[in-house]
């Protein structure tokens, strides 16, 4: 599937687990069917806010530009390059090297020029226990999207006004846009890339 951040990977789970949220807050949300939907919401704005899908590692396909001897690749964080294709050929890994960062430097040559003709196939993304600022930051996103409720919110009777609370993703975009995770999500961002 392809990411709203440019690359393209098999599945996008939520940064934390139904399973986990509930140990997390000891169980107080386990009824609760909003759950799953709170935590990709959560997930998902932060992972908008960062510019790319952070956690859990993952095998990821991106298209990059090329047309000089440096790619910067939209991860901030990745353990390995599979491999490279320029032009439907497939580049041996002793004609570059590459950074944990996501950079990836062309040792002779230029990449090509062509829109579309670089592929690269990596492996981003934190494993879960490496990021415990990120999953607090869920959990807490989280359970502010599930403070507020669903459905209607108030009613008249004779001017037949009703109104909605927000779904999920709106107010975990608004929780995680308020500035107030600013800090704690700094070390994931990618420069350049989709994020806000």
């Amino acid at each position: 599937m392809m990411t709203p951040w440019g690359y393209e990977m098999a599945t996008l789970t939520p940064i934390v687990s139904v399973a986990s949220f509930n140990t997390m807050t000891g169980s107080v949300y386990a009824t609760n069917p909003r759950v799953e939907t709170a935590l990709l919401a959560a997930s998902q704005a932060i992972r908008n806010r960062c510019g790319w899908h952070i956690s859990p590692s993952a095998t990821c396909t991106a298209y990059p530009n090329g047309g000089s001897n440096m790619l910067k690749l939209p991860a901030g964080y990745i353990s390995g390059i599979t491999s490279i294709t320029e032009d439907g050929a497939v580049i041996p890994d002793t004609d570059y090297s590459w950074r944990r960062d996501g950079l990836v430097k062309r040792k002779e040559h230029m990449w090509t020029p062509n829109w579309g003709g670089l592929s690269v196939v990596y492996t981003a993304g934190y494993e879960a226990g490496a990021t415990p600022d990120l999953v607090e930051a869920v959990r807490a996103i989280t359970e502010g999207v599930l403070a507020v409720s669903a459905g209607v919110t108030s009613e008249s009777a004779d001017g037949v006004t009703i109104s909605y609370s927000a779904n999920a993703s709106s107010i975990a975009n608004a929780l995680v846009g308020s500035g107030a995770y600013d800090t704690m999500l700094a070390p994931y961002k990618v420069v350049n890339a989709h994020a806000t």
